[in-house]
């Protein structure tokens, strides 16, 4: 039997793939809200003790699973619950926040809890989508963690506009 060298590379890269394919892991994250606080309003501090011009998010990772604190998240006043939702882009966490209803004609800010599952050690982006964040004042939240060297931290963001100030 002659083996080519077409047939002999085609081989060689399928072996490869189904090695590398092997290796990585294949968890499916996934997302579910927690907890959250109380209206916290601009006069009042979070519960964290962390000034209401900084919005942080304060994270623990342990056995794939990533608990997240969202310290001084803003939202309507009236928000009759919320909602968080994950999307896995490469290696960024996509965490899109929102409030079931905006019934009041205020914001204030809250800390939400909220837990990721699935979630393999290593090096991710977390970014975090806000609904009331205003202009280019407000520095969108995206940060890189290291899960295996940080397994646990927090990552502040200052705010200029309301609800924050």
């Amino acid at each position: 039997m002659i083996v080519t060298m077409k047939t002999l590379n085609l081989t060689v890269i399928v072996m490869i793939l189904l090695l590398w394919g092997c290796d990585r892991e294949t968890l499916q994250p996934t997302i579910r809200f927690d907890d959250a606080s109380k209206c916290e309003g601009p006069e009042l501090k979070s519960i964290q003790d962390i000034a209401t011009t900084q919005d942080c998010i304060q994270y623990d990772y342990q056995d794939n699973v990533m608990t997240i604190k969202h310290v001084n998240a803003g939202f309507n006043c009236c928000p009759e619950g919320f909602n968080v939702c994950l999307t896995v882009s490469g290696d960024t966490l996509i965490i899109s926040e929102s409030e079931n209803s905006s019934l009041c004609d205020c914001c204030c800010l809250f800390d939400l809890d909220y837990t990721l599952s699935d979630i393999s050690s290593g090096t991710w982006w977390i970014k975090v989508n806000e609904p009331y964040l205003h202009g280019s004042d407000d520095e969108p939240i995206l940060f890189t963690v290291n899960l295996k060297k940080n397994p646990s931290g927090e990552k502040c963001f200052a705010r200029n506009s309301y609800p924050w100030q």
